[in-house]
């Protein structure tokens, strides 16, 4: 069972606990566990069996007994036990935006609501507004927030399936007659959302197709293995339901399906044009052509005299125009980054101090890193007063991170008029001031755009959060009239955030490539609430990719002292 598996048996325990109206301090407990589990920089299975988890401060002998039940048998009695007591729709609820557990439990304890489907009833009779505390306003953003889960339901996060496919190849990769394997379609594109996962492998052994449907079958990240194979694939059930096709093809053409089962659409048709120019056969036909047979995807790209394009690339069409101008961008990378200018610690909400946030960061080779914990309007998220603030500024100064630069920042909220929440001779002695939305986001976009555009304006100000304010899958963005963002960051020298944690990729890659064709400068950050977190990076770096962004685009592919010289302007 995988880590993230561990960790949401332990969320759902307290989700169900805060559902039914459990003690608050115990279901709190619970996700004190799955925080600490979450962030944990060693294999959970490696400590569970080297008894070193019970090591671990808050995790006790009931903590070890759940998490070994869940790692030896795949499930946890208890967790079951606690599932079983309410209907399975509840739990549901809690993924609409605006519904927590404890709104969920009062749903169903005083309405009956147990699915999407019966909540979406009870809105249609407008009885939520019938709840104490509950009126029309909160009922419509109940409502907004189940027309966006509907909408999305059929879509999963790349930062949820990536992991799980990885798993996959690399297993399957160690199979004696697999030459080559990649991802492929959305997934390799790095799309935000899936709604499949694909994979292709060279296999030029006998009864290939027969030996991968096994090993398929002997893994823990498959949960069923469709029988319908043949010598060119078959499909799968990842955990959790998605679908995984599997491609077999032999090594002399496994360039040519590479190219074809990555996509996109747009790109084939792009690539299918060009070739019917030289004279070529069409990808993806089944007669033989000068050009469709390849190793590599490399061969395949110099016989129709173009550069290899970076999978990221392959969307719209307009990259191979691009690429026989020779104007292909020379993306971004993960070498490039040099530190995480947002990132959080146990002063507000995240789960690990200033000084281990440090010491990871150190460990991932970074030269700095923004601890910019949450300020004084983010009651839930335990932000700072001032006074808490001032005392945090006093306590860093102690912490010497050998080879790591500790900058001082906070992540600010923007107040429904534009103004912040911390006076501006308190922002004058931050090192990093991020600017971030996190109410009222229902706004009209004249509105809006103004309350954003404010913050942009503020000299001490110098980069503003997740700037969308969306949660894939869950909450839609905000209106903003992002041109008009962009350019008020560009005209003050403000940095927009590319927010890498894999359920916001905010700014996505459409405003990235607006935000780089307009000037505007951006910071590829991860939001960490915990050293787990810090690897989250790679997912931002995805999606600036998409972007067409080049290391020139970023804010924190800067050397330390570039980038203190540049946000002191």
């Amino acid at each position: 069972m995988t880590r993230a598996e561990i960790v949401a048996v332990f969320e759902g325990i307290a989700d169900i606990m805060q559902i039914k109206g459990d003690d608050p301090r115990r279901y709190q407990m619970y996700r004190k566990i799955a925080r600490i589990l979450d962030t944990l920089q060693e294999d959970i299975h490696v400590l569970y069996e080297e008894n070193k988890l019970i090591e671990i401060p808050g995790i006790g002998s009931s903590t070890m007994e759940k998490v070994g039940e869940l790692i030896d048998t795949g499930q946890c009695e208890y967790y079951e036990e606690l599932k079983a007591s309410i209907p399975a729709g509840v739990l549901e609820l809690t993924s609409i935006a605006g519904v927590g557990p404890a709104t969920a439990g009062r749903l169903y304890q005083e309405l009956g609501i147990d699915s999407l489907e019966s909540l979406q009833q009870a809105l249609d009779a407008q009885k939520l507004r019938g709840l104490k505390g509950m009126g029309s306003k909160t009922e419509e953003k109940i409502s907004e927030g189940l027309e966006a889960r509907l909408r999305y339901r059929q879509y999963e996060l790349m930062g949820d399936v990536l992991p799980l496919v990885w798993n996959v190849t690399g297993e399957l990769l160690a199979l004696e007659d697999i030459g080559e394997i990649s991802l492929a379609g959305d997934l390799r594109r790095k799309t935000e959302t899936v709604t499949d996962a694909q994979i292709v492998a060279a296999c030029d052994g006998d009864d290939c197709a027969a030996k991968v449907q096994n090993a398929l079958a002997e893994m823990e990240w498959i949960e069923a293995v469709d029988d319908n194979w043949t010598d060119s694939g078959g499909s799968a059930r990842l955990t959790g339901g998605l679908e995984l096709q599997v491609e077999l093809t032999g090594s002399e053409d496994f360039g040519s399906k590479l190219i074809y089962s990555t996509g996109s659409a747009m790109h084939i048709i792009g690539l299918g044009l060009w070739t019917q120019q030289r004279n070529l056969m069409p990808l993806g036909t089944e007669k033989s052509a000068d050009w469709t047979a390849g190793k590599s995807e490399e061969e395949i790209y110099s016989v129709l005299g173009l550069p290899c394009i970076a999978p990221e690339l392959r969307e719209s069409g307009d990259e191979i125009e691009v690429a026989l101008r020779g104007k292909l961008p020379r993306l971004v990378e993960a070498s490039d980054i040099r530190g995480d200018l947002h990132v959080h610690s146990t002063w507000s909400d995240g789960v690990n101090t200033i000084e281990a946030m440090a010491e990871a960061a150190r460990e991932m080779g970074y030269e700095y890193i923004a601890m910019c914990d949450h300020s004084i309007s983010s009651k839930v998220a335990n932000g700072l007063s001032v006074e808490r603030l001032l005392n945090k500024l006093v306590a860093a100064r102690e912490i010497q991170v050998p080879g790591l630069k500790i900058l001082m920042g906070s992540e600010v909220d923007i107040l429904k008029d534009g103004s912040l929440d911390y006076p501006d001779e308190i922002l004058e002695k931050l090192d990093v001031v991020i600017a971030s939305v996190h109410s009222g986001f229902g706004m009209d976009e004249a509105t809006m755009t103004k309350r954003l555009i404010s913050a942009v304006e503020n000299r001490f100000v110098h980069i503003i959060g997740h700037p969308t304010g969306r949660l894939l899958s869950r909450r839609d963005p905000y209106q903003v009239n992002m041109e008009a963002l962009i350019d008020a960051a560009v005209e003050n020298n403000t940095a927009l955030e590319l927010n890498a944690y894999p359920d916001r990729l905010d700014l996505k890659d459409i405003h990235a490539r607006m935000a780089k064709e307009q000037g505007a400068k951006l910071a590829i950050n991860t939001d960490a609430h915990g050293i787990a977190d810090l690897r989250l990076i790679i997912y931002g770096i995805y999606t600036a990719r998409r972007g067409w962004l080049e290391k020139k685009d970023v804010l924190n592919t800067l050397p330390l002292d570039e980038l203190i010289g540049l946000i002191a302007k």
